[in-house]
């Protein structure tokens, strides 16, 4: 899994071809200080190049596409190496707790916001469906593809934007053919899919996201925290206390008979009891 445990920021003011003076800043990361330091400093003078010689900046970090997701790791789990955990639980950029795994597959499935064309959103909005899919039509729609995946079992989640899938008694490999094409067959975000390529994991949020709450985003971004430390915490202790009174999904049911491994069950009991997916909460 590409999710490095120590984050270092590079300064420095690049310097125009028309002589403007730009302070910009980098981050790298790695498995040690000495790493991430020497990626820091390395990418710091490749944008100082950049500038110099007139070119744009990179494009915008897009969501797992370019550099690994710089989130604070809460919880590891040891897999078959030492070096190479089974599951990782990190803190996102807006406070929420993910667990981010190795080979136990999650799929995330979300619901288009509206039907798509001029002639369906008329027809939505008269009333008269359009040929609009109700959930118990993406439901048995996504109950028969993954029915299709001989020798694998899969427990099925509602969302609040959708549906999510876990994989109960086969590996995938997250940036393998096998993952890649039944993200495709069940109509998984796409930006999950290029994310899990990246990160060479699986992932699913296990906690609500604060603005379904009505709850503000945290102060700072990791690792900058410590500078806003008693504001972070203050923050974190009042997203806890109103988050209890969520879901970040439901369970709906299991396609498939086959049991979990010791290791993956623990995994998916994690998975269910920090979600809160068996209680009749509101979905966040």
């Amino acid at each position: 899994m590409n999710i490095p445990p120590i984050w270092i920021k590079s300064e420095g003011d690049g310097r125009t071809p028309d002589g403007r003076i730009i302070p910009v800043e980098v981050w790298g990361w790695g498995n040690d200080l000495a790493a991430a330091q020497a990626l820091a400093a390395e990418r710091l003078q490749r944008l100082l190049t950049r500038l110099r010689r007139g070119e744009p900046f990179p494009d915008k970090y897009g969501y797992g596409e370019v550099r690994p997701l710089r989130e604070e790791i809460l919880q590891t789990f040891p897999g078959d190496a030492p070096d190479a955990p089974s599951a990782i639980v990190t803190r996102n950029s807006y406070g929420a707790q993910v667990l981010n795994v190795a080979r136990l597959l999650f799929l995330d499935i979300d619901f288009q916001s509206r039907p798509s064309g001029l002639g369906q959103r008329l027809l939505h909005l008269l009333g008269l469906g359009g040929g609009v899919e109700t959930e118990a039509d993406r439901l048995a729609r996504l109950r028969e593809s993954l029915g299709q995946q001989s020798g694998a079992t899969f427990r099925i989640y509602r969302t609040a934007a959708g549906f999510r899938v876990l994989a109960v008694d086969k590996p995938f490999d997250p940036t393998g053919a096998e993952a890649q094409a039944l993200m495709s067959a069940t109509g998984t975000d796409p930006a999950y899919a290029r994310l899990c390529r990246a990160q060479r994991s699986f992932r699913a949020r296990l906690t609500p996201k604060p603005w379904r709450c009505d709850y503000p985003n945290p102060p700072g971004q990791y690792p900058n925290r410590d500078r806003r430390w008693q504001q972070f915490n203050d923050w974190l202790q009042g997203y806890e206390q109103i988050s209890h009174s969520y879901a970040a999904c439901r369970y709906l049911e299991t396609v498939g008979r086959g049991q979990a491994d010791k290791a993956t069950a623990q995994l998916i009991d994690l998975h269910d009891r920090l979600t809160r997916c068996r209680e009749p909460l509101p979905l966040a």
